[in-house]
Order: C-alpha cells, then sequence, then structure tokens
C-alpha cells in the first residue's frame, strides 16, 4: 500500500535535525527541469510561478543557488502545507519514520515522486505550470507515467491523499 500526498509550496530548509536518506528517484529529471528553469528570467518565471514580485523574488534567488546535492532537508519535513502540519514529522519516533518511509510517497512537480526521507532544497513549481521540456508540452507529459509506475507497488493499493492537480499525473 501507498499513501499519495501533494506538496506544499511552503518550505524550509532544516539541516540541523535528521540528515537525508538519499536523493530522490528522479534526480536526474529534476537537474533538466532546473537547467529549464535557470535559463529564464525573474520575470518569465514569476508568470510561471503565478507569484507576486515578493515570492518571485525568493525562490528566483533560491533557484540561482540551488545546489540540489548538499544542505538537503528530508522531504516530509521541508513542506510546510497543512498536511504536514497534521501529520507533525517533526515529533516522529523512529518506527514512525519507518512507516511513512515505507508506505508514503510525496507527488512533486519538481522532484517527480518523493521518499519522506529524501534529501530536498526548497523550490517552486506547481504541476499545471507552464513548462515545454523537450517534447513534453506540460510537466504531466513531462513525468508521463513514471510517476505512476513508481508509486504502484505489489499490493497495487493507492492512498489518493494528493489534490486533483497532483492526482492527474498518476491516473
Amino acid at each position: 500500500m501507498k499513501i499519495i500526498l501533494s506538496p506544499a509550496k511552503k518550505m524550509i530548509t532544516d539541516t540541523d535535525s535528521i540528515a537525508p536518506a538519499g536523493l530522490p528517484e528522479f534526480i536526474d529529471k529534476t537537474l533538466e527541469i532546473q537547467s529549464w528553469l535557470n535559463c529564464k528570467s525573474k520575470e518569465e518565471l514569476k508568470a510561471i510561478w503565478k507569484c507576486n514580485e515578493k515570492i518571485a523574488e525568493l525562490n528566483f534567488n533560491r533557484l540561482q543557488n540551488m545546489d540540489i546535492y548538499h544542505m538537503l532537508t528530508p522531504a516530509v519535513l521541508s513542506y510546510e502545507g497543512i498536511a504536514f502540519q497534521y501529520m507533525a514529522p517533526s515529533v516522529f519516533e523512529n518506527s514512525q519514520f519507518e512507516y511513512v518511509q515505507n508506505h508514503l510517497r510525496i507527488l512533486s512537480a519538481f522532484y517527480g515522486v518523493l521518499k519522506p526521507m529524501d534529501g530536498v532544497t526548497p523550490y517552486r513549481l506547481e504541476m499545471q505550470a507552464k513548462v515545454e521540456i523537450g517534447d513534453a508540452k506540460n510537466l504531466y507529459e513531462y513525468w508521463h507515467d513514471m510517476l505512476y509506475r513508481s508509486v504502484i507497488d505489489e499490493s497495487r493499493i493507492i492512498i489518493n491523499l494528493a489534490s486533483k492537480e497532483y492526482s492527474k499525473c498518476i491516473e
């Protein structure tokens, strides 16, 4: 059984608590997206991100200084959305981290599929963003069925707690 969850827009970096267990499964695809985003101006990114000037400035600076291999936070501790607040991973014990690592998957427009203990850095990108990479006309095409194949397991049971926007990428 796998439980899928959408990411949150708000993210933090916490390198002092728990070290990540590894890198995301599709890190090479993430590098392609990062490269595509880095070729865009701040104004183009603001339109892609559909945000105000302050948020565009913050995320443009994050993108310019991004290192997806260092100063990483476990995904489950990085997102600050309401689902993550109610999950309260900051007070998990080892057995709870082990359970979510085995059963929870976070769908991400930037990273694809994340295990809770995968190391991430703050980013801004929504699955519905107008992004064209290679032959893909959007991120749904870009990630194609990779996300579904990654999430499905031998039980073939998926508990979908993700938003419509993110659920669409594993249908």
